[in-house]
C-alpha cells in the first residue's frame, strides 16, 4: 500500500477504459473514494459544465484530495492536414478541460491545505512524432501547465505533477496503429515496439502505479515533475 491514499477523495477523468480504468481501479484498491468523469455521464467537451461536476463531488464528499487529468483524444495528421476544427477538438479535451478542472479543484485544495494533481501527458511532451502535430503540441502544453501550476501553488501545500507515458496497450493505441496501417504506412505492433528500448508496450497498470505514486505521500517532496514512463523511449 502506498502511504497517504487511504480515505482520500479522487477525481479521475477518462476512467472508463485504458489507462484511466487502470488508475481508477488501483486508486480504489489503495483506499481512495474514486469519482470518474467520463462519457456518457460527463462530457469534458462541455467546458461550461466542468465546475458543476466538481462541486457535486465536493458536496457529496466534503473535499477533493486528488485530481487525475487522464482523459485525452488524439488526431493523426501533419500540420497541413490538420484543420482548425481538429485543433479545437484536441485542445478542448487535452488542455482546456484539464485547465478548468484544476481551476475548480485548486480552491478546495487550498482550503484543505493540501492536495495532489497528476496530469497525464505523453512522451510527446519531450519528443516529436510524425503525423502527430496537434496531439503532441497539446501534451507539451499540458506538461508546461503542470510545471507552472506547481510553482504557483506549492506554498499552499498543493503538488502538481505529470506522467508522460510511451506506447501503452490501450484502445487508443490500437486505433492509431489501425488508422496508420489503413493509410498504407508501416504501422504494426512490432514497428512500435522496436522503438521502445524495453521492446514492448506498457501495460496500463504500469502507468497507473506511477500516477498513484505521484498522488501519494511517497512523493511528498515531488512537484513540477514530468515523469517519463516510456520504457526508455525519450532517453534515446
Amino acid at each position: 500500500m502506498l502511504p497517504g491514499l487511504a480515505d482520500k477523495v479522487a477525481i479521475v477523468t477518462g476512467h472508463s477504459s485504458g489507462i484511466g480504468a487502470a488508475i481508477a481501479s488501483l486508486l480504489g484498491e489503495q483506499g481512495c473514494r474514486v469519482h470518474g468523469f467520463d462519457l456518457p455521464d460527463v462530457d469534458l467537451r462541455d467546458l461550461g459544465s466542468i465546475g458543476a461536476h466538481v462541486e457535486r463531488v465536493v458536496e457529496r464528499e466534503g473535499r477533493v484530495d486528488i485530481l487525475v487529468n487522464n482523459a485525452g483524444v488524439t488526431h493523426l495528421g501533419n500540420l497541413v492536414d490538420t484543420s482548425l476544427d481538429d485543433i479545437d477538438a484536441v485542445l478542448t479535451v487535452n488542455l482546456k478541460a484539464p485547465f478548468l478542472l484544476m481551476k475548480h479543484v485548486i480552491p478546495h485544495m487550498v482550503r484543505q491545505g493540501k492536495g495532489a494533481i497528476v496530469n497525464n501527458a505523453s512522451d510527446q511532451a519531450f519528443i516529436g512524432k510524425r503525423d502527430s502535430s496537434i496531439y503532441g503540441a497539446s501534451k507539451a502544453a499540458l506538461a508546461q501547465l503542470t510545471m507552472s501550476a506547481a510553482l504557483d501553488w506549492g506554498s499552499q501545500g498543493i503538488r502538481v505533477n505529470c506522467v508522460a507515458p510511451g506506447s501503452t496497450d490501450t484502445p487508443m493505441l490500437r486505433r492509431v496503429i489501425a488508422e496508420l496501417s489503413a493509410r498504407r504506412q508501416q504501422a504494426t505492433d512490432d514497428d512500435y515496439k522496436s522503438a521502445v528500448p524495453l521492446g514492448r508496450f506498457a501495460d496500463p497498470r504500469e502507468i497507473a502505479w506511477a500516477v498513484a505514486f505521484l498522488a501519494s505521500d511517497a512523493a511528498s517532496f515531488m512537484t513540477g515533475v514530468v515523469l517519463p514512463v516510456d520504457g526508455g523511449g525519450v532517453a534515446q
